[in-house]
Parts: structure tokens; sequence; C-alpha cells
């Protein structure tokens, strides 16, 4: 469990570090396949939150935002994203975050501290990949390998410049 965690903190600080030398776009990604607001929950500033829903974990750290915030997540059709998807891969999730600033509904992009996503699925195994998906539709894996420990996968996010899909290899999804 020890090294696990240490491995989980070296890549939020990876993670940090990726998205501080970056510039992070805020974008309402309900305008690119992730139509629908499948979670939300108001979040003081300062405050931790947790958010979970079909599988999905979502630890908002405390000082994450320091303004009040509405933190949406936000899924597609797996289909839409499957024409996009590596040769071979199975889109089996897809999500994005809309976080939007209490007071001004301005978009929020760069997170303070990274919340920690996982996700449990039957389909989730050591082939799958945690990847980005840009606006453009363009899908590519995320720099920072996610951590996968038997049916689930946890990755650190830093912001919300892009969306995200988790894909498996197609020959390993159970039918």
């Amino acid at each position: 469990m020890k090294n696990r965690f240490t491995f989980v903190t070296i890549m939020s600080l990876i993670s940090m570090f990726l998205f501080g030398v970056s510039v992070l776009a805020a974008t309402d990604f309900t305008q690119f396949g992730f139509a629908k607001v499948v979670a939300e929950k108001k979040i003081e500033a300062g405050e931790a939150a947790k958010i979970s829903r079909s599988g999905i974990k979502i630890d908002i750290p405390e000082g994450t935002f320091t303004t009040d915030v509405i933190f949406q997540v936000l899924e597609g059709d797996n289909d839409h994203f499957q024409a996009h998807a590596p040769a071979g891969e199975t889109v089996i999730m897809n999500f994005a975050f809309r976080i939007l600033d209490a007071k001004t509904n301005e978009i929020i992009a760069k997170f303070n501290k990274p919340v920690m996503f996982s996700f449990k699925d039957k389909d989730v195994n050591q082939g799958s990949i945690y990847n980005n998906v840009s606006t453009n539709g363009s899908i590519v894996p995320n720099t920072v390998p996610a951590v996968i420990e038997g049916r689930t996968l946890t990755h650190p996010i830093g912001g919300a410049p892009v969306g995200w899909v988790i894909t498996s290899p197609t020959n390993s999804i159970k039918k």
C-alpha cells in the first residue's frame, strides 16, 4: 500500500508539473461529445469533496479551488469516441469535467491540487489505456500512465484542458 501511495504521489507531482508549464484553455466540453452532465456537486472554496457514480470516484482534495465551484462530470456516447480510437482498442468509458466558478459562471481549467480519478469496471485490465481527447476529437495516450490494480484504473488530474477516454484491447472486452 505504501508503494502505491508513493507512486500515486509521484504521478500527481508529475501531473502538476506538466499542467503547470502548459496553458490551460477553459473549454466547455459539452460541445465536443461530452454532452450529458452525469454528476454535479457544489464545492465551497478550499473544501475537500468526493463524487461517485457508476464505478467512477473522484477525490477532490482540500485547497483544490480558491472560489466556490460547481463541479460537473460530463459523459458522452462511447460510439462517438470509438471512431477516433486506436485500432484494436475499444472505448469502455469517456468523461470530461466542467468546473464553473459559482459566482461568475466562468469555466475553471486549472486546479491548485490534482484530483484523483478512479474507475472500476469489468473491462478494465492491464492493457487499458487512459487517453486524452482534444477538442478536434483526436485521442492520444496521456503522458502519465494510469495505475491499474485489478479492475480499477486510477489517475491524477491537474486540470481540465481535455476530455478523456479509457480504452481496453478489443479482444479483452467481456461480452
